[in-house]
């Protein structure tokens, strides 16, 4: 036991370690231009963006705890704020393979099922993933002329996008509520699993995917709560897309408000479908290949920096002190404990 509560002590300290050394990596590495361009920017600016980006996280917050709150009562707009800086958090220090799983445990930590929280991380995919679709097709039909006019070859990439992030949402939908699906998957394994272990394993898989089932069909029902998760969607996205209208009408004051939110809007929905260089996230190149044309390739490469700084940048740095205050409270409680242990023998 004495040992136990040492070991704890020092693996807590060596992740903390861990973790700090990552971020001077990625700040170094990834995230020095983003710093280097916040000090260009006027404090106004940068103030809207922060503001914008705290009020994503605040909205996102809501958005998640309509969903969690079906299965844990207490779980509140405050606890949606920080699953999401806590996701953002992981997602950086993992490079994107921790996302999802990050998020499933932070719901176990508050008291959900482990098929709970799967559901609740599925849905809360989906329905960004339907306010994505609706912001870029709104987008679409309102700049189509402008779109026809001087870029005709960017609908049908944007009609892609739209199309494979459908069958994104449909492939979610099916694989986390569909019984037949699952009966499906039981028959194969029966068939092909024979051996003890292998089938106490896969019952607890089925166990896990019933249960998934159950809590992703519990909210699905709730046509009303389907209604307020995805108007709270739309809302925080919203709030994204402005960033970089904020940025760019300092400079470009005749700049259209609503052709900015679609561009913004066009280069999420293409940033998983379009072909990119090496090197060049696909995010950044179609956000660049759209905006350089009207404001230039300095402007348009200044706003895309303080965009990421207020959709990547800040909630990371919102998370990294929500687990900094966390792993610190874990090293009080161990080291409280090994000194009590030492008493005691």
């Amino acid at each position: 036991m004495k040992s136990n509560s040492k070991t704890k002590v020092f693996l807590n300290i060596s992740l903390l370690a861990v973790f700090i050394g990552v971020i001077i990596y990625v700040m170094d590495n990834s995230l020095s231009d983003i710093f280097a361009q916040l000090m260009k920017t006027s404090w106004v600016v940068v103030g809207l963006v922060i503001l914008l980006g705290v009020v994503y996280q605040i909205v996102e917050g809501r958005s998640i705890k309509e969903i969690a709150s079906y299965f844990q009562r207490d779980f509140t707009t405050k606890d949606g704020f920080f699953t999401s800086c806590y996701v953002a958090f992981y997602r950086v220090i993992s490079f994107g393979t921790g996302t999802l799983l990050s998020e499933i445990y932070f719901y176990k930590k508050k008291g959900l099922a482990v098929s709970q929280g799967v559901g609740v991380t599925a849905l809360h995919m989906i329905m960004y993933k339907v306010a994505v679709i609706f912001l870029s097709i709104i987008g679409l039909i309102f700049q189509f002329s402008l779109f026809y006019e001087h870029s005709p070859k960017m609908i049908p990439f944007i009609l892609v996008g739209v199309g494979l992030t459908f069958v994104i949402i449909f492939s979610l939908l099916i694989l986390s509520s569909s019984i037949n699906l699952q009966v499906l998957l039981i028959k194969w394994t029966d068939k092909h699993f024979k051996r003890k272990k292998l089938r106490d394993w896969v019952d607890k898989c089925n166990l896990q995917i019933y249960s998934l089932r159950e809590t992703v069909q519990t909210i699905t029902k709730d046509r009303s709560a389907m209604i307020r998760i995805f108007g709270w969607n739309v809302a925080k996205l919203l709030f994204w897309y402005v960033i970089p209208y904020v940025v760019l009408v300092e400079n470009h004051p005749t700049i259209d408000f609503l052709l900015v939110v679609s561009f913004t809007s066009f280069s999420v929905i293409l940033s998983g479908v379009f072909p990119t260089p090496a090197g060049i996230g696909p995010f950044e190149f179609v956000y660049l290949l759209l905006f350089k044309p009207i404001v230039g390739t300095v402007d348009a490469v200044s706003s895309l920096l303080l965009y990421r700084f207020g959709s990547f940048v800040l909630p990371f740095l919102i998370g990294f002190v929500y687990v900094l205050i966390q792993k610190r409270r874990d090293i009080k409680m161990d080291l409280s404990a090994a000194r009590k242990e030492k008493k005691e023998t």
